[in-house]
């Protein structure tokens, strides 16, 4: 079911990319730079994750399921697989970026232990729901606190 992606996976992480996110979507070069400079789990043709490691974090780049697959428990496999990895390499955090108007994907990052630590104003250039603002989120994966 998950599997590590690599760029043979170009055209099913670009189709996901484009059927989820719309306009809002990498370009095909920020996909291939994903691709080359991240860890990318995929979930058959459904769903991907994409992560990079940062100083004692792990940073989701990206996450996406294919929207008539949602509520099926992809996102959250997906999530705990890369959580895994993350502890696998001694990372002690996981950190993420999301739309502050995305309800939805907050809701969801919450019910797994996220929390909301700040506001980051303008971080997207293109506008959601009149904003362009997001929350930096984050999740300690051992008992010692997160710097």
């Amino acid at each position: 079911m998950i599997r590590q992606g690599s760029i043979d996976d170009f055209e099913i992480i670009k189709r996901i990319e484009k059927r989820v996110f719309g306009r809002f979507s990498y370009l095909d070069d920020e996909i291939r730079e994903m691709i080359m400079n991240s860890i990318v789990l995929l979930y058959d043709e459904k769903g991907y994750i994409s992560f990079f490691f940062e100083d004692c974090s792990c940073h989701v780049e990206s996450i996406a399921v294919m929207p008539r697959e949602k509520g099926k428990g992809i996102g959250s496999v997906l999530m705990k697989e890369m959580e895994n990895i993350c502890i696998k390499y001694g990372k002690k955090r996981v950190v993420l970026e999301v739309r502050e108007k995305n309800f939805r994907a907050i809701k969801f990052y919450e019910s797994l232990g996220y929390r909301r630590i700040k506001v980051l104003e303008n971080y997207y250039l293109i506008p959601y729901r009149g904003s362009r603002n997001a929350y930096f989120m984050e999740k300690c994966l051992g008992p010692e606190p997160c710097n």
